[in-house]
């Protein structure tokens, strides 16, 4: 009976570090994105994290308006030094490195499940080049 009990308690403890890992650590996706970086803050109740609002502009155009199509890209970033760099370049045209998350923890950042076209959690890990012209 001690070695079922031994066995259940190890394959639970496996089961549960394999769907924590699995969910929260392992990376879905990365990639590249590039854009007008529109919003950067800090903000959080308990965990204080840094988050982004990126603007990409689309190629077609919206039936009937004439307005080109835009895409918005919100992300999170977990490195002070990165975003320092996107305050100071809030307003230019960034193309950012990312990762994403299956879920989401609350120390990385927000979960924008409701807001980007996929799932996840997008972290920004570096950035790759900034434009010095303003878009706007």
């Amino acid at each position: 009976m001690r070695k079922v009990i031994l066995f259940l308690s190890i394959a639970i403890i496996m089961g549960v570090t394999a769907y924590v890992y699995w969910f929260y650590y392992s990376v879905y996706s990365d990639g590249y994105r590039e854009g007008a970086l529109q919003k950067f803050s800090r903000r959080g109740n308990l965990f204080k994290t840094y988050e982004g609002e990126m603007v990409q502009l689309g190629f077609g155009q919206r039936a009937n308006t004439g307005l080109v199509n835009s895409n918005y890209f919100y992300f999170s970033v977990s490195d002070k030094g990165i975003a320092d760099s996107l305050n100071a370049n809030t307003g230019r045209i960034v193309k950012l490195h990312y990762v994403q998350y299956r879920r989401a923890l609350p120390w990385r950042g927000d979960n924008y499940n409701d807001k980007n076209s996929d799932k996840g959690q997008y972290i920004v890990d570096r950035i790759v080049s900034v434009d010095s012209t303003n878009p706007y």
